[in-house]
């Protein structure tokens, strides 16, 4: 059972095909088919149909395929941790961050621990618990910065606590209760939601329930933050709560507001999520300790301002 097959069948699953899974490995096509059918023949179990659309995972190949992402990935962190404890800062650290957490804490983060370890590539995704779970769990992730609620975790992953998101409401300039005060006032209003329920892009599912409500009325599900300030910009009548973070960041800001509902609404947590039984690397412990540090640092400049 050799890695570079393993690896092999994760790009088969990434481009679609043995063709171009070997070409991206700088192999010929019948070398990787020879290595495929060696494994199948290991195995005793046919992982791959192939056909002229190119290759699909029989129930066999998505199950070794599973088992092959974590082998893959821990056979990664066992040589970078290795190096690292050996005083050779290499490698890669592999995440998933919320938009609170890219526009907050990341970029300070990332530029002191790029001047600390420079040959440490981070490859950082967008991604919101529990979507980004799969990835944890096979090890394509080191760990991800996501608002989790932690009763909802996983029992085979953790999440430790950096900081509580401020969320605010938003709608257009022209929405007619743009400047309403009081939660029951939305209560006819048409709603954004930027994460499923239960999801910290569907926090006013909560508030209106905290608040005796009758659930939000929903038109729309967005899980893209970049398409989100604009959908809401364009219409006269919806509404959708972002971090604040995001609002203030947000290019469509001109044509938008911040309704200024004085009840109070959740603040999602913020937590670092990994698996419980995966430590991280020397250099991802020093990445997060530095968000850590960011995120205390903000805590004590909003105690301070209160």
């Amino acid at each position: 059972m050799k890695l570079p097959t393993m690896q092999a069948l994760m790009l088969v699953e990434e481009l679609g095909s043995i063709r171009a899974a070997a070409q991206a490995m700088n192999l010929t096509q019948p070398a990787l088919t020879a290595a495929v059918q060696q494994l199948e023949a290991e195995l005793k179990a046919p992982l791959l149909v192939r056909s002229r659309q190119g290759a699909t995972f029989t129930n066999f190949g998505q199950a070794f395929l599973r088992h092959a992402k974590l082998m893959v990935s821990q056979s990664r962190r066992a040589r970078d941790e290795i190096s690292q404890l050996r005083g050779h800062w290499e490698g890669t650290v592999r995440m998933a961050v919320s938009p609170a957490i890219g526009l907050g804490l990341l970029p300070a983060a990332m530029q002191q621990f790029s001047q600390q370890h420079p040959k440490v590539k981070v490859h950082c995704q967008d991604g919101l618990y529990p979507s980004i779970a799969p990835a944890i769990r096979d090890g394509t992730l080191d760990f991800a910065l996501t608002p989790v609620h932690r009763f909802d975790l996983e029992t085979d992953l953790v999440a430790e606590p950096l900081y509580a998101s401020k969320v605010v409401i938003v709608a257009g300039v022209s929405h007619p209760l743009s400047r309403a005060t009081k939660l029951k006032q939305l209560q006819e209003c048409e709603w954004v939601l930027s994460s499923p329920s239960r999801g910290p892009g569907a926090i006013i599912e909560e508030a209106f329930k905290k608040q005796g409500l009758s659930a939000p009325k929903v038109r729309m599900l967005c899980e893209s933050f970049l398409a989100l300030p604009a959908i809401v910009a364009a219409s006269e009548h919806w509404m959708t709560t972002m971090p604040q973070i995001l609002w203030e960041n947000s290019s469509f800001k001109q044509r938008l507001c911040v309704v200024p509902i004085k009840d109070e609404l959740p603040s999602p947590l913020i937590c670092t999520v990994r698996r419980h039984d995966l430590p991280l690397t020397p250099a991802a412990i020093q990445l997060v300790a530095w968000i850590q540090h960011y995120a205390l640092k903000r805590f004590e400049k909003s105690t301070t301002n209160r």
